[in-house]
């Protein structure tokens, strides 16, 4: 008799636990399905403040938006005061001696260092060098964006020593780790951003 009802226990508590297993992997799918979908994404992880300057400047210079909010997005996380320890300034992190040269190619009257932490200003010049770098890489992403982050100088050495043509696409050959990895989240949010916002902006 107390063989039977210790069996009885023994089942009872498997049912609960088959039971609260159960539970917890449906509320698990739930919130992976919740925190995946698109209204939790571009609220919490996608967000794109400043989307009329980087739309408005991104068209004149004639590059994806999308790739502009991903490079600010790891740039800066769309703080306008942010400083980097090397001293890039602002939305798209541009270094003062960068932004002079930029806004000399330009034709501006004068380089206003002040106004790189404004979201127009910023976003003006970077998309002007976006769209430099992408010229002068021929359209290719990886290049562009290894320059974006190491500088144009390395990434002609790496091209050069590595037998880079303009057809490389092989992040993972990328010999700097930070730069590897950078060029990789770029890409994979300008995928997402592509993903979550091109049916809300007119004339995309």
């Amino acid at each position: 008799m107390a063989r039977r009802k210790k069996k009885k226990l023994l089942d009872r508590w498997s049912i609960k636990f088959l039971i609260f297993a159960l539970a917890f992997f449906l509320i698990g799918e739930a919130g992976i399905k919740i925190w995946n979908s698109e209204a939790v994404q571009t609220r919490f992880v996608y967000m794109w403040p400043y989307q009329e300057e980087i739309l408005e400047y991104s068209g004149k210079n004639k590059i994806d938006p999308f790739l502009v909010a991903a490079v600010i997005k790891n740039e800066s996380g769309f703080d306008t005061e942010a400083v980097s320890h090397a001293g890039a300034i602002g939305l798209m992190q541009i270094m003062p001696e960068t932004g002079e040269w930029i806004a000399s190619q330009m034709g501006l009257d004068y380089f206003d260092l002040e106004a790189l932490h404004t979201p127009e200003y910023n976003v003006r010049l970077g998309c002007w060098y976006l769209g430099e770098l992408e010229y002068e890489f021929q359209r290719n992403w990886v290049l562009m964006m290894i320059a974006y982050n190491a500088g144009r100088g390395n990434t002609r050495a790496w091209m050069q020593e590595n037998g880079w043509d303009y057809n490389f696409n092989r992040i993972e050959d990328i010999p700097y780790p930070d730069t590897r990895e950078y060029v990789k989240k770029v890409l994979r949010d300008r995928d997402k951003y592509y993903l979550f916002y091109k049916n809300k902006i007119k004339n995309y």
